[in-house]
C-alpha cells in the first residue's frame, strides 16, 4: 500500500512526505504509516519501518518521526537510517523527535525522588520517559528499547550517510525533555 500511495503522489507531482510511526496522531499532507497495531485505522498505511521500504531510490522529500526511535531496538536503527537515506531525494530531510535520554537523566539527578513518585509530570520527564509508561500504554511495543541524546542521534545520521545534521527546536514535542534532529541528504 505504501508503494501505491507514493506512486499516486508522484503522478500528481506532489511532495512525498512520510510520517513514520504515526500512531493515532495523523498529520495532513503526510502519508501516515505505522505497524500492525494500527491496522484498525483505515487512514494509516501499515509498514514495518525497520525493514526495507517498498519505495524506489531518491523519491521521498521528507520523513518525520515523533516519539518513535525509542521504541526500536538499537540493532535496527543504523540499517533503518541507511534505508531512509536511500529513499530520500537529494536535499531530502529526515526530522526526528524523541525523549532525550541525557535530558531525562539530568532530571533524575535533579529529582531523585522521581523513582517512586506519583507526580505524573516528573514521571514523564524521568522514569516513564526513560522506560516508557507501561501503565498508560500496556502494549509491550510501547516500551522504550534504547535512548539517545541530540549528539548521539546526530552521529548515527552521519554514519548512515546524511550530509548535514542539525539539532533543532522541537516542533511536535510532548515535553521539555524532547529533542529534535534534522538530517539532510
Amino acid at each position: 500500500m505504501l508503494e501505491q500511495k507514493v506512486k499516486e503522489l508522484l503522478e500528481k507531482k506532489l511532495p512525498i512526505k512520510l510520517h513514520l510511526g504515526c500512531g493515532s496522531r495523523l498529520f495532513d499532507g503526510y502519508v501516515n504509516v505505522d505497524g500492525e497495531y494500527m491496522a484498525h485505522d483505515p487512514n494509516v498505511i501499515i509498514c514495518d519501518i525497520t525493514k526495507e521500504l517498498p519505495l524506489s531510490d531518491n523519491c521521498v522529500d521528507e520523513i518525520l518521526t515523533v516519539h518513535v526511535i525509542e521504541h526500536i531496538s538499537r540493532q535496527h536503527v543504523l540499517p533503518m537510517f541507511k534505508e531512509f537515506h536511500r529513499v530520500c531525494k537529494p536535499g531530502g530531510v529526515v526530522a526526528m523527535e524523541w525523549p532525550d535520554l541525557l535530558k531525562m537523566c539530568q532530571e533524575v539527578v535533579k529529582h531523585p525522588d522521581c523513582l517512586w513518585s506519583q507526580d505524573k509530570r516528573i514521571l514523564k520527564r524521568t522514569v516513564a520517559g526513560i522506560y516508557g509508561d507501561s501503565a498508560k500504554y500496556p502494549n509491550p511495543t510501547m516500551l522504550h528499547k534504547w535512548g539517545y541524546s541530540g549528539e548521539s542521534m546526530s552521529k548515527v545520521f552521519k554514519e548512515a550517510g546524511f550530509n548535514r545534521v542539525e539539532i533543532q527546536p522541537n516542533q511536535h514535542g510532548k515535553s521539555p525533555i524532547d529533542s529534535r534532529v534534522a538530517a539532510f541528504k
